[in-house]
């Protein structure tokens, strides 16, 4: 009796030794499944991100340059990108996606490579910058769907507050800084005038509101955080628009207080303040006092009733994985997209010249004699990286055997010319500017016509240390397109698609003199050279 009861125990426990023996096999070959399938995952990611940065590389570079920038309005991309990746690779744990091929996200995702192909055609970086977050999202949908992907929107949509095409903003937000401004500064008893972006203060100085100015560092890094505060602490869409318009709000007017102040202190200190050279630092300063009500406000909206009843009632969506055998269909499809927008992109190679070449020209004939020199008293533009160039300062030989009491005027002309808009090297870029803030101060505007209506804006600029002042006058270029204000030079990047050109000009005329109304002196000496100048640009770039 006893020895039947052990054998049956010993079967008993065979048998359980063959069940757990076949549940480990099971377990073991089902972890290798999930194992295998996350390994063909990543190698599907691999492949069409690794083609997608191959193909906007130039792109990317240019994005990190600006970044490197830590005076510019972008030097918070890389900690920007960091934070999104760190978000990203958090979701991509919990949520674990499932790859497949949804067809439907191939229209946006074309219509985006659509606009980057466009972009490198027409060399405007701004456009490439543009579509690059909705190309990475688009990919994304191809591959995990909609119901997956949306959880990485926000996330990855941050970076888009680090791309440089925010630049074009910079002029509205300029011109809404003065205006407002002026509405501060009528309160007071302060006589001072409004022409543009500048804010005269009567028998003071002048105040330039310039790009730095505009407060898109402000705009950008406030929205970025209000953006960043709703995805880790709100639920409700309505809770983080209020928190991300008013963190618009309170980014701008930080700006404007900045500004406001800084020219009330050189109105009081008649330009001695300190805060007028360096007044970056005092900037971020009041940028941190507008944040507090903003985190204040995160706190009320996270801790309302509202947010607490979403939080209770959150829950993951569930995903639903496609069919195996339609797996690589979408990477197929995307890499075919990828490799002809390769293609058809235009070569970037040759993109800044160490040392620009020379424009056959001089102006030196019967009417003007050559100065040996390439400054106006000191003065000359600072342009960056131009690819062909030519300056030169004259006297007109009439007036000098005129004169008596030696050289009455003293003339400049320049010409800064690039081959093609590019990250760097492009007519308009934040580091060209027309004078050195530290040795000249801007003491007037006024505005030219040249010949063929051609429109020049103008500057008078007196040395700080010093009493002498030149006469500028400036305009632009572009692919055959003659503008005189930036942005819409930039804009005739466009324009010029259609007539095969890609160079893009700075013209700058100069003068200085002692006893002579300078303004004249100028407007005379374009209506003879300008067509000059713009002649030999067109014989060196016209098909």
């Amino acid at each position: 009796m006893v020895l039947a009861k052990v054998r049956l125990v010993k079967k008993h426990i065979k048998r359980q030794d063959r069940a757990y023996s076949r549940f480990i096999q099971g377990a073991v070959s089902v972890e290798r499944i999930h194992y295998s399938r996350w390994i063909s995952s990543v190698a599907l990611f691999l492949i069409t991100f690794g083609l997608l940065a191959f193909l906007v590389s130039p792109t990317l570079e240019s994005i990190f340059s600006r970044w490197l920038k830590f005076d510019e309005s972008y030097s918070h991309g890389f900690l920007l990108l960091l934070v999104s990746a760190y978000i990203v690779g958090r979701k991509w744990y919990a949520q674990r996606p499932i790859t497949g091929f949804y067809p439907f996200w191939c229209f946006p995702f074309v219509l985006a490579l659509a606009g980057y192909t466009l972009g490198g055609i027409l060399r405007v970086e701004a456009l490439q910058e543009l579509v690059l977050v909705p190309m990475i999202l688009s990919i994304l949908a191809i591959l995990i769907g909609w119901n997956q992907v949306q959880k990485f929107i926000l996330p990855i949509g941050l970076l888009i507050f680090a791309l440089p095409f925010w630049d074009y903003l910079s002029w509205t937000l300029q011109l809404i800084t003065v205006a407002v401004n002026e509405i501060g500064l009528g309160f007071l008893d302060i006589d001072f005038r409004i022409d543009g972006i500048y804010v005269f203060l009567t028998g003071i100085g002048a105040f330039e509101v310039a790009n730095g100015c505009s407060g898109l560092r402000y705009l950008l890094v406030g929205q970025s955080l209000a953006l960043l505060y709703g995805e880790l602490n709100l639920r409700k869409i309505r809770s983080r628009i209020i928190l991300f318009l008013v963190a618009i709000g309170l980014a701008l007017f930080a700006n404007w207080v900045r500004v406001f102040i800084i020219i009330y202190m050189g109105y009081e200190t008649n330009m001695q303040s300190s805060l007028i050279e360096d007044h970056d630092n005092f900037g971020w300063w009041v940028f941190a006092v507008t944040l507090i009500p903003l985190f204040l406000l995160g706190r009320k909206l996270e801790n309302s009733a509202v947010e607490q009843a979403a939080d209770k009632h959150m829950r993951a969506d569930e995903a639903s994985p496609a069919p195996k055998k339609h797996r690589y269909a979408g990477v197929a499809l995307v890499s075919v997209f990828l490799i002809a927008a390769f293609f058809a992109l235009p070569s970037n190679t040759g993109e800044i010249k160490e040392v620009p070449a020379n424009y056959d020209l001089r102006l030196d004939q019967e009417q003007y004699g050559p100065l040996f020199a390439s400054d106006l008293e000191g003065w000359r533009p600072q342009i960056r990286n131009p690819d062909r160039v030519y300056q030169q300062t004259l006297f007109e030989r009439a007036a000098v055997n005129d004169a008596s009491d030696g050289m009455p005027e003293v003339f400049y002309a320049a010409i800064h010319s690039y081959d093609f808009q590019r990250q760097g090297a492009e007519v308009v870029q934040y580091g060209n500017r027309l004078y050195d803030s530290e040795e000249w101060r801007l003491t007037d505007l006024f505005n030219l016509e040249g010949p063929d209506s051609r429109r020049l804006s103008g500057i008078t600029l007196q040395q700080r240390f010093g009493d002498k002042k030149v006469h500028i006058a400036y305009g632009y270029y572009v692919e055959a397109h003659w503008e005189s204000d930036e942005l819409r030079a930039k804009l005739s990047q466009l324009a010029g698609f259609f007539n095969g050109r890609s160079d893009g000009s700075q013209i700058t005329f100069g003068v200085y003199c002692r006893d002579c109304d300078g303004v004249e002196a100028l407007s005379s000496f374009i209506d003879r050279n300008l067509p000059v100048l713009l002649d030999t640009i067109d014989a060196q770039y016209k098909e």
